[in-house]
């Protein structure tokens, strides 16, 4: 891995789970893709993208990906701006995330400034892979750091 990412404070949305849940999969969702990762213990490993097509289909999806990789929580990746400021993008994502809860998934949100970009570096130094798993990856890193440090 290349050098880490430094990690903000997260800033808690008031529908997240009180309680963090073990393991966790994260996702990096764009308009196009959605890339997973999930975490057991401290490690994160990349798990494949999946190409968006209905939201519906996107939700049972995720649900199914969560039953495989036996995760009871998600980690969204929430696209804020370099200001700390939610983008366009952002409430996209909220609005996803939304979704997943009214179909039972319970949903953290972590900051992903500059994931897209670490996770390039990472792959183009051990010969490619996929950009949105390896962001995933990214974005579970961080939730996991920060949320050691508020244990």
């Amino acid at each position: 891995m290349n050098e880490r990412l430094p990690v903000p404070p997260r800033q808690k949305h008031p529908l997240e789970p009180q309680k963090v849940e073990y393991p966790l999969l994260a996702l990096d969702v764009s308009h196009n893709k959605i890339g997973f990762a999930v975490s057991y213990g401290k490690l994160c490993f990349a798990r494949g993208g999946y190409w968006r097509t209905t939201l519906a289909e996107d939700i049972e999806v995720v649900r199914n990906k969560m039953a495989l990789e036996g995760t009871p929580q998600l980690v969204l990746g929430l696209p804020l701006r370099t200001d700390g400021k939610p983008s366009v993008q952002a409430q996209k994502i909220r609005s996803f995330g939304h979704a997943l809860r009214q179909a039972g998934m319970a949903v953290f949100y972590q900051d992903e400034r500059f994931t897209t970009q670490s996770a390039r570096a990472d792959l183009r130094g051990s010969g490619g892979g996929d950009v949105d798993a390896q962001s995933a990856v990214r974005i579970l890193e961080m939730f996991l750091e920060s949320v050691s440090r508020e244990e």
